[in-house]
């Protein structure tokens, strides 16, 4: 699955169960019910909310900063195929898997632990 795919999914996911909590607490609202089918409405709104928020930001900052980001943002620290890091100019890089969920690859600075890009 493709970054972009893996953002219209979780986005379609979460929009999905956040209507289902809406609605569970309109239904709930207009029964009279009591406070467990109002919590457990909030819950399936406020969850997939938070991870809206914290989730799709993380993925979309792997998504814009790529090597072609590094190269136009840093040029002085690249030259032809080598690389350096932006803070301390070591060319010590090391790839470090950040999560299997994702599939992306951290590009950081072997000396100050810098993260440089991802791929």
């Amino acid at each position: 699955m493709s970054p972009s795919q893996l953002k219209m999914a979780i986005t379609g996911a979460c929009l999905l169960v956040m209507l289902v909590g809406a609605l569970l607490m309109v239904q709930f609202m207009n029964d009279g019910a009591g406070s467990a089918g109002m919590t457990l409405g909030a819950m399936l709104i406020l969850i997939p909310a938070s991870v809206m928020m914290t989730r799709l930001p993380r993925l979309w900052k792997y998504q814009s900063m790529n090597r072609d980001w590094y190269h136009t943002t840093y040029p002085d620290r690249v030259q032809g195929n080598q690389l350096a890091c932006r803070a301390c100019g070591s060319d010590h890089i090391h790839t470090r898997q950040l999560s299997p969920f994702t599939g992306y690859l951290g590009h950081i600075c072997g000396r100050c632990d810098t993260t440089l890009f991802y791929s």
